[in-house]
């Protein structure tokens, strides 16, 4: 642990490490605690929001303070875990060109569909009591990785593809897109993230042997209804154990993934590094997708309010450190995201900056009078303004889809051109 001082905001400079603030983080735009100050937008927006800070000296030292993909921990037990590291460049989140993106994304669209169309098969086949073909779902999802890895933000922008009469297919997908660019993120092997797709889609294949009746009950479950719920981790190993295609860490996945770090999870209620760091990664692509997702009975929230409620729940159910890196994975501004510009124009956000966090690529499908766009401009937030100065764009605050009638999953079946 480094020395840790107080500052006055005045005192702030760029390749401070920044540890805490004099509020709430979640009352900032900083979802996380602990960054490096590496730009100067991040730097006047500090100063407009705090009037003062703590920062750590020694990490201040380096100008990347952030070692979280060489290793990642639980704040619970503070042994930390190493992750392999294979690639060297990392750059996907950010933006390669509107053309680029497009064609990355009707790449990303056509290894989605095979696999959407094998899974409706796979979990029909486990349904109707015959075998699983995971042989053919490994060989699709190691091509959806080598897909991910040329374009992450392409890749997530199409889990918008889901729709309410297909709920456990399109969340099985949105999972393993999900666990594939947060494995990206930390920079894990490649093997590695091949085992987190692998596991992430058969997650639920246990739910198969849950009565239909349950799973789409609208309103609460009984609790004898939710015990047969809290089966599915172990009928889905049960299912998979003897298949000599499934690996060891892809059926801890399965079986571990309702798990939580304070031994309030199922099936077994493990605490803290009982529970695998890979098994902890699907869970957390597990929850922000249900949360995020609109069912036949449930209406999905905004992907930033999911954001914040997971920060909350992290230090009892993912651990904060591994929960913090998931947020700096998906973004401040979470792809998919609908947002108001300060010029009243509406945005989705397309791809995260990475050198201008609060200022993404945003997709515009309302201009300033509310009138949509016929053929929707791409624009990068972070673009300074004609003169060189301050950028012309910038996000006034997230808004709610539903409240303005924007459909985001037809946007996005248009703009992939299904």
């Amino acid at each position: 642990m480094g020395i840790m001082k107080k500052i006055s905001i005045s005192e702030l400079r760029l390749g401070m490490y920044v540890t805490a603030l004099d509020r709430p983080w979640l009352e900032s735009p900083f979802p996380f605690q602990g960054f490096p100050v590496e730009s100067h937008e991040q730097l006047v927006t500090l100063q407009k929001t705090c009037e003062y800070i703590f920062i750590d000296e020694e990490k201040g030292t380096a100008p990347n303070t952030s070692d979280y993909g060489r290793k990642t921990s639980s704040r619970s037990s503070g042994r930390p875990v190493t992750l392999t590291m294979e690639r060297t460049d990392l750059t996907g989140l950010g933006w390669r060109g509107r053309e680029s993106f497009r064609q990355d994304m009707r790449k990303v669209l056509a290894s989605r569909g095979k696999l959407h169309r094998h899974v409706q098969r796979l979990l029909s086949d486990v349904r109707f009591g015959r075998s699983a073909d995971t042989r053919e779902a490994r060989i699709l999802t190691l091509e959806l990785v080598n897909v991910a890895m040329a374009n992450p933000a392409a890749t997530l922008w199409l889990t918008n593809l889901e729709t309410k009469h297909d709920y456990t297919v399109s969340h099985c997908l949105n999972v393993c897109i999900l666990s594939i660019v947060f494995g990206l993120h930390l920079e894990l092997s490649s093997d590695s993230i091949g085992e987190l797709a692998l596991g992430a889609l058969l997650h639920d294949v246990g739910k198969m042997r849950t009565p239909v009746s349950i799973l789409d009950k609208p309103g609460l479950l009984t609790e004898d209804e939710f015990d047969i719920i809290k089966k599915h981790p172990v009928d889905g190993f049960n299912i998979l154990r003897k298949d000599k295609h499934v690996s060891e860490k892809c059926l801890e996945i399965v079986q571990l993934h309702h798990e939580r770090i304070s031994g309030q999870g199922y099936p077994f209620g493990l605490k803290d590094d009982e529970i695998p760091v890979h098994v902890r990664i699907v869970a957390i692509a597990d929850v922000y997708d249900d949360i995020t997702s609109s069912r036949v009975y449930h209406e999905g929230i905004p992907p930033h309010t999911c954001l914040n409620m997971m920060f909350h729940w992290a230090p009892r159910d993912f651990g904060e450190d591994l929960m913090q890196e998931f947020i700096r994975c998906i973004g401040i501004y979470p792809i998919g995201s609908l947002v108001e510009l300060n010029s009243n124009a509406l945005g989705i956000v397309m791809s995260s900056n990475p050198a201008s966090r609060l200022r993404p690529i945003v997709m515009l499908v309302r201009d300033a009078e509310g009138k949509p766009y016929g053929r929707r401009p791409l624009i990068n937030l972070a673009t300074p303004s004609a003169r060189g100065g301050e950028p012309k764009w910038s996000i006034k605050r997230v808004v709610d889809s539903k409240e303005y009638g924007i459909d985001l999953g037809r946007i996005a079946e248009m703009e992939a051109g299904i």
